[in-house]
C-alpha cells in the first residue's frame, strides 16, 4: 500500500513577463523554466519592446545591433536613442548590453522613473535581485504611483524568499493602480497568486488567479496556475476545465510550454483516481518536455497505484537520472523495489533519498524511514527495521501504514503482544486497510487464537472480497479449527482468483488430505510442485500422500527430491526410511 504524495520545499523558479509596445496593454509571459509543479513562480516584464511572434521561441534570437565605435558616438547625448536601444536589446535577450544602454539613458535622465523601472526589469532577468529592488525603489522615489516598479519590488523580494515583503509590495501595486508602463495589473495579480499559493493560502491564491484572468481571460500560463491551485484545493474536476482552457488558450507560455498544463492535468486525473488518463496526460507532458524529473516521478507514482511496479521503477529511475539529488524519486524507487522483493537495491535507494535534497511527499522523511524499514525487513534485519519504523511513527504518529509495518516486524521478532498493539493502532487510523486485517489474522494465528484470526480475515474480505491472500490464510485457520471442508472451499476461492498461487494449491491439498481425499490431495500437491519445483515442503507432503496410497517408489523419489533441496527437512528424512522399508516389505510379500 505504498504511495507518494506531492513534494514540498522546491526552490523558486523565475517567470518573466514582457509587454507589447507601450501603447498596447496586452501582456506576454516569458517563463524561465520552472523545476516543479508546485514551485514558486516569480513574474516580471522583459521591457517595453514589441511583441514576439507566437510562432517564435519565447526568447528570440538576438538581432545584431551596430555598436558605437567612436568616442563621439559613445558620447551621444540622445536619451531616446539609448532608451530605444535598451528596449531592443532587452527584447532580444541581450541583457548585459540592455543594461549598459539603460544606464546610458539614466545618465542623461537620472530622474526618469520609467528608465529606473526598465533597469529593475533587466536586473531581475539577470537574477541580481538586491540591485533590482534598489532600482525599483529609485523609480518609486521619482513616481510614487509607479505600480510596475512596485511590482518589480514584489518580484525581487519573492526571489529572495522574503514573501511577506513581496506580498506587501504586490498588494501596494494593485492598491495604487498607477503607472503600469504599458503593462496591466495582470502582472501583479499573477505574482500575488503565486506567492499566496506558495504560502499555502490557496483560496486567496485562487482569487488572485481569477482576477488575472478577468484581465487576460485566455492567458495560458495563468489558466495553468489556476488549474494547479484548484487541484491543491481538491477541486480536480473543476481544475480539468482550467487545464483544458490553458491548452486552448493564447499559447503564451514563455520558456514554459504546454507540458505544464498536461502535467497538471495528470495530477487532476490522479486525484480523481482515473489513473489511465493520468498516465496518458503525463505521457503528453513527457513528450513535450522529456527532461522534467518531476513529471517522470509523478508518472511513476501513478503506475505504482496500478501495481505496475516494473514500469514505475523505470519512471522513477529516469527521474533520478535527470536529478540525482531528488529525494522523492529515490523514495519512489525504494518503494517500487520493495514491491518487487528486491530489498538490497531498495535499501540503497532509500538511503539515497535520505541523503537527497529533502523534496518529499506529504509524509516526507517518515515515508522514507518506513520504506527503509520494509527493505531491512526483507533482508531479515529486524532490529534495524524496527528502529527505522519507530523513527517514522515518531515523526508522524498517525502514519497508519508505518504502524502496520511495525506490527509485521514485531511479528517476525515473535513479540506477538506488541505486534497486536501496533496492528490495533494501524486499524484505528485506517479501518479499511486490507493488509492490516491480513496481518491481524496472521498475528492471532501465531498466538493460536484461531477464532479471532478467522474474524480478522472475514473483516478484510468484507472490504476486499477478491483478495487472494485473505482467502488463502482463511483456509489455513479453518484447517487449524478442523473445519476441513470449509478450508477446501476457502482455498478454492483463492485459486479462482489466482490459479497460479502455489500457496493456495498447497492449502487445498492439506485440507483434502485431512478429509482423506487422497487422490485429489495428490493432484493438488502435484500442481504445487509444478508451480514451484524447489518447494521441499510440497515434495515432502507429496511423498507422504504417496505412502498412504502405497505408491512407494514414487514416494521415495519425492522424499529424496525434498532432501536434495533441503537436507535439514526432518519430515522427509524420517519418512524416507519408512517408505523404503514399506517398499521392501511389499516386494517380499509379492514373492512366491
Amino acid at each position: 500500500m505504498n504511495h507518494l504524495n506531492h513534494p514540498h520545499n522546491i526552490p523558486p523558479g523565475i517567470l518573466f513577463l514582457t509587454c507589447r509596445n507601450p501603447k498596447t496593454t496586452a501582456v506576454r509571459i516569458l517563463a524561465q523554466s520552472l523545476q516543479r509543479f508546485w514551485a514558486v513562480g516569480i513574474l516580471f516584464t522583459l521591457g517595453l519592446a514589441g511583441p514576439l511572434s507566437m510562432s517564435q521561441p519565447a526568447i528570440a534570437t538576438p538581432i545584431p545591433i551596430p555598436q558605437p565605435k567612436s568616442e563621439a558616438f559613445e558620447a551621444l547625448e540622445d536619451v531616446d536613442y539609448w532608451t530605444s536601444l535598451c528596449r531592443l536589446q532587452t527584447n532580444a535577450g541581450v541583457f548585459d548590453k540592455a543594461l549598459e544602454a539603460c544606464e546610458q539613458a539614466i545618465a542623461l535622465e537620472p530622474e526618469d522613473a520609467n528608465l529606473w523601472a526598465m533597469r529593475s526589469n533587466i536586473l531581475l532577468y539577470l537574477q541580481n535581485y538586491p540591485d533590482a529592488i534598489a532600482s525599483a525603489d529609485r523609480a518609486i522615489r521619482f513616481d510614487e504611483e509607479h505600480s510596475l516598479a512596485i511590482t518589480y519590488r514584489c518580484i525581487g523580494y519573492a526571489a529572495l524568499d522574503n514573501n511577506e515583503a513581496a506580498l506587501d509590495a504586490c498588494n501596494e501595486a494593485l492598491r495604487t493602480n498607477g503607472n503600469w508602463g504599458g503593462m496591466s495589473p495582470a502582472l501583479a495579480w499573477l505574482n500575488r497568486g503565486v506567492i499566496l499559493s506558495q504560502a499555502g493560502q490557496l483560496e486567496q491564491a485562487a482569487i488572485a488567479f481569477e482576477r488575472t484572468l478577468l484581465i487576460e481571460p485566455t492567458d495560458s500560463l495563468a489558466l495553468a496556475y489556476q488549474c494547479r491551485t484548484l487541484i491543491d484545493l481538491g477541486q480536480a474536476q473543476t481544475a480539468l476545465a482550467s487545464c483544458e482552457a490553458a491548452l486552448a488558450g493564447n499559447g503564451r507560455w514563455g520558456t514554459e510550454s504546454e507540458a505544464m498544463a498536461w502535467a497538471e492535468q495528470g495530477r487532476a486525473y490522479e486525484q480523481l483516481r482515473n489513473y489511465q488518463r493520468a498516465i496518458a496526460a503525463y505521457d503528453q507532458a513527457i513528450r513535450i518536455n522529456p527532461n522534467s524529473a518531476i513529471t517522470w516521478a509523478e508518472q511513476g507514482r501513478v503506475l505504482q497505484q496500478l501495481s505496475r511496479y516494473e514500469e514505475a521503477l523505470t519512471s522513477f529511475t529516469r527521474a533520478t537520472e535527470l536529478d540525482a539529488t531528488y529525494s522523492l524519486a529515490h523514495l519512489g524507487r525504494c518503494a517500487a523495489l520493495n514491491r518487487l522483493n528486491q530489498y538490497e537495491p531498495a535499501l540503497e535507494a532509500c538511503n539515497l533519498a535520505l541523503q537527497g535534497d529533502g523534496r518529499w511527499g506529504e509524509l516526507g522523511l517518515a515515508e522514507a524511514l518506513d520504506q527503509r524499514s520494509v527493505a531491512l525487513t526483507g533482508q531479515g534485519k529486524y532490529e534495524d527495521a524496527l528502529a527505522s519504523v519507530n523513527r517514522a511513527v515518531g515523526i508522524v504518529p498517525d502514519y497508519a501504514e508505518a504502524h502496520n509495518h511495525r506490527a509485521g516486524i514485531l511479528w517476525y521478532l515473535e513479540r506477538y503482544s506488541e505486534a497486536l498493539s501496533a496492528n490495533r493502532r494501524a486499524l484505528e487510523l485506517n479501518p479499511n486497510d486490507v493488509l492490516a486485517w491480513l496481518n491481524r489474522g496472521v498475528i492471532f494465528r501465531s498466538m493460536q487464537r484461531y477464532t479471532e484470526a478467522l474474524e480478522a480475515y472475514d473483516q478484510g474480505l468484507e472490504i476486499a472480497p477478491y483478495d487472494e491472500a485473505l482467502w488463502a490464510n482463511r483456509s489455513v485457520v479453518l484447517w487449524h479449527l478442523q473445519r476441513y471442508q470449509e478450508a477446501v472451499a476457502a482455498a478454492d476461492q483463492a485459486i479462482a482468483i489466482n490459479a497460479n498461487s502455489a500457496q493456495s494449491w498447497y492449502n487445498r491439498a492439506t485440507a483434502l488430505s485431512a478429509l482423506n481425499r487422497l487422490g485429489e490431495a495428490l493432484a493438488a500437491y502435484n500442481r504445487v510442485v509444478e508451480l514451484n519445483p524447489q518447494n521441499s515442503e510440497a515434495l515432502t507432503a507429496q511423498g507422504l500422500v504417496l505412502i498412504r496410497l502405497s505408491r512407494y517408489p514414487e514416494a521415495i523419489a519425492s522424499l529424496q527430491a525434498a532432501i536434495a533441496i533441503n537436507p535439514a527437512q526432518p519430515l522427509a528424512q524420517q519418512n524416507l526410511e519408512a517408505a523404503q522399508q514399506l517398499l521392501q516389505r511389499s516386494q517380499t510379500q509379492k514373492q512366491p
